[in-house]
């Protein structure tokens, strides 16, 4: 319920003066400069001289364009105020166009990423010069990039240098990790002094740039890049390679799209909602890129970047105060360890929700608000009858036109994503049903698409799966067991190490529902906490393969950060006054920065041993991406591949998916699992196929040792039967006496 006081509804267009936080004239020539770009690639391409651009120039120019054009001439011709927000829609709006176009083309068979790109590029042209005719007379900016970089003072320059040594700390901490060394505790084992000091340098740097009287945004962008880095990038900065093997599943679907020009059917679920795929397909041929394994081992790095903004949109909007919003940043990503940000299409459907949340947040938080008579029976009466008014300086056209945005995003993640437009819909259902949007059927349009989309458009999965659709929904108990119970197994320790991080989520939750009820009587209070909650309501629907469990924390998680840095904030409030503080600015000397600095170094220590903790079955190296990419695609056609666990399907989709290439079998009984070498005897496989990941994983989620695995393999070596091919610190190879030998280069 709120709280609010009467505020007269404001109906006006556009005032004569525009107040931005960011330089639109700027904006717009960006925009201009990258479309300019788009087109001169794709003439490159087109004649077929696309090797005068270095591959990662096409690739930043493909990039560019995909995250920034049109989005940036709709923004600036909406005209939206806040840096984050006009950020976060940017990205969206554009990312959602390259989705749609790419997904709705090659429905239809009209796949062409050359001429679908140039008319973006041209459309965000017209776009860029129509919008700036559009802008006011007079507006307001902040003070700019080049004119902070002429007027940085050395309190400024010294926390960015800081930054610098942090970095240069962690490129030599992760270049001296041996990721293979990782056992049941993960990879904080592996981790060393460098790795550490660097953290605590930058820990120090963001505590100290909060608890100043006045933060500095570009420090704290600055830091939370690197945060970032530090969080998600060891593993792949030591490798080369991502840390999540699924990202290699993905790279074969859009390697197959790119090739083929349609989408494979009946393959696999994924393929009824594949935009994200459709898109990655559509970036690979307007870049000329020979795959998107470029793109696998920074995607982390990329779409943490990218998230950041609608993070920030929605804790400003819940908080109210910049300070909070950044440690509300912050706190997420010490709280992220579920490996949800890698090269998949959650990242990007994450990117659409919070950026949705975060603007009707931002209207909620502008927009006068009719009052409600004090009672709970009151407010269930009169809630969902109440509409907000315009925001200050928008009128209807204008409100109307970002409805629309937001329905455009709502569709991109419809066809990008099973889950994420079903919590869409019941998020957008909240804002009707407490009254705080304008927008009271957009939750009703949302579920219309999805429909329209689940009964057209994934008719390949629901076909096949009907009776496990209906059969999920309401059995929370199985979804728990699959997403909890059935991961406690296998090696002892390993199993205990599980409970850190139940126990990380069930602190960061508990932290944020303190926050949330001393947050109450804010405007936003009500349906932000109920956006905390909604996500837990996906258990009801499905298992999703057992990972249900864990996406409803990385959906949920968004919102809860801001509640956790209120928490914070009080507690911090709680201890000055109890120490007889009586300062009234944040600063307070280097107590509160040592002690907030050795925070989050154990916040720092706890998300590297639990986003860490599979490293010894997720880590891939570069020699067995090679070796894999050179075997699958070698393999003769009609043979039979055995995998100890999940690597061949990992790293050869391409070839799986054709229907006469390799048959590929796992292991998938105890019986076998309790005799290796006895099983592949009997099922004769032409090839034998083991990596570190797949020996890691019978390790720990199975429990088998090491020196078993070891005796299985020479045990076929023994037999004659088998001879092998290859032999590496990662990877093996091992080939039926009569099969075909495979050179590798």
């Amino acid at each position: 319920m709120t709280t609010d006081t009467a505020v007269p509804r404001v109906t006006g267009t556009s005032s004569h003066t525009a107040a931005f936080g960011w330089n639109p004239r700027s904006a717009l020539i960006l925009g201009g400069a990258v479309s300019v770009a788009m087109l001169a690639l794709n003439l490159l391409v087109a004649i077929g001289a696309s090797d005068l651009l270095p591959e990662p120039l096409r690739l930043l120019v493909a990039l560019a364009g995909a995250v920034l054009v049109p989005g940036l001439p709709v923004v600036v011709a909406l005209r939206i105020p806040g840096r984050a927000l006009a950020a976060s829609l940017t990205v969206s709006v554009s990312l959602a166009i390259v989705i749609l176009a790419a997904q709705f083309t090659i429905v239809a068979e009209w796949w062409s990423p050359l001429t679908v790109q140039t008319l973006i590029a041209i459309g965000s042209l017209i776009g860029c010069v129509a919008a700036g005719r559009s802008l006011p007379r007079r507006y307001t900016v902040p003070r700019g990039a080049l004119q902070y970089l002429r007027t940085a003072t050395r309190a400024r320059l010294q926390p960015l240098g800081a930054l610098l040594a942090a970095l240069l700390l962690f490129v030599v901490a992760a270049r001296q990790l041996d990721f293979l060394g990782s056992g049941h505790f993960g990879i904080v084992t592996q981790v060393g002094v460098v790795f550490w000091l660097g953290f605590a340098v930058l820990s120090a740097t963001i505590v100290h740039t909060l608890t100043r009287s006045r933060v500095d945004h570009v420090v704290m962008a600055a830091s939370t890049v690197v945060l970032l880095a530090y969080t998600t990038m060891l593993v792949p900065v030591a490798s080369g390679e991502t840390s999540v093997p699924t990202a290699f599943v993905h790279r074969g679907f859009i390697t197959s799209i790119a090739e083929s020009g349609h989408l494979p059917n009946g393959i696999d679920a994924r393929f009824s909602w594949a935009g994200f795929f459709s898109a990655g397909a559509h970036l690979v041929t307007v870049a000329e890129l020979q795959d998107v394994t470029v793109l696998l081992a920074w995607s982390t790095l990329f779409m943490g970047a990218l998230l950041a903004f609608p993070l920030y949109a929605i804790a400003i909007s819940v908080t109210g105060r910049a300070r909070l919003a950044w440690l509300s940043v912050v706190l997420y990503q010490l709280f992220n360890w579920y490996q949800q940000d890698y090269f998949a299409p959650q990242a990007v459907a994450l990117v659409f929700y919070t950026t949705i949340v975060a603007t009707l947040l931002w209207q909620l938080r502008r927009s006068p608000l009719p009052r409600i008579e004090p009672g709970f029976l009151r407010f269930v009466l009169d809630a969902p009858r109440r509409t907000p008014g315009l925001v200050p300086g928008f009128g209807t056209a204008r409100t109307l036109a970002i409805g629309a945005v937001l329905l455009l995003l709502i569709v991109a993640n419809v066809v990008s994503h099973q889950i994420t437009p079903i919590l869409v819909i019941i998020a957008l259902a909240f804002f009707s049903l407490f009254g705080v949007t304008r927008y009271r059927t957009l939750w009703l349009a949302a579920g219309l698409v999805f429909a329209a989309w689940f009964s057209y458009g994934a008719t390949d999965f629901w076909f096949g799966h009907l009776q496990s659709i209906f059969a999920e929904i309401g059995q929370v108990g199985s979804s728990v067991n699959r997403g909890v119970s059935q991961r406690l197994s296998g090696d002892p320790t390993y199993q205990q190490m599980q409970y850190l991080r139940m126990g990380a989520s069930g602190l960061f939750v508990a932290v944020a529902f303190v926050g949330w009820l001393f947050a109450r009587g804010r405007r936003t209070w009500l349906v932000a906490g109920a956006l905390c909650g909604a996500p837990f309501a996906l258990v009801l629907l499905q298992s999703y393969g057992g990972e249900m469990i864990i996406r409803c924390f990385v959906l949920a998680s968004p919102v809860l950060a801001p509640f956790a840095a209120i928490a914070v904030a009080h507690a911090v409030q709680a201890l000055r006054k109890r120490a007889g503080s009586r300062t009234a600015t944040p600063a307070g000397g280097w107590v509160p920065v040592v002690a907030g600095t050795l925070a989050l170094v154990t916040l720092g220590a706890l998300l590297t041993t639990n986003r860490g903790l599979n490293t010894s079955f997720e880590a891939s190296t570069r020699e067995q991406v090679v070796v894999s990419d050179e075997f699958v695609a070698a393999v003769p056609a009609g043979s039979t591949v055995m995998a100890w666990s999940y690597a061949p399907h990992t790293n050869g989709v391409r070839r799986t998916l054709d229907p006469l290439g390799p048959k590929f079998s796992f292991i998938d009984s105890d019986e076998c699992m309790r005799d290796l070498s006895t099983c592949a005897l009997e099922r004769s496989p032409s090839y034998l196929y083991t990596t570190s990941q797949g020996t890691g994983m019978l390790r720990l989620q199975y429990g088998l040792s090491e020196e078993y695995l070891d005796t299985q393999v020479d045990e076929l070596v023994s037999s004659g039967l088998y001879v092998p091919m290859v032999d590496g610190n990662s990877i093996t190879v091992l080939r039926r006496f009569d099969s075909a030998a495979i050179e590798f280069e």
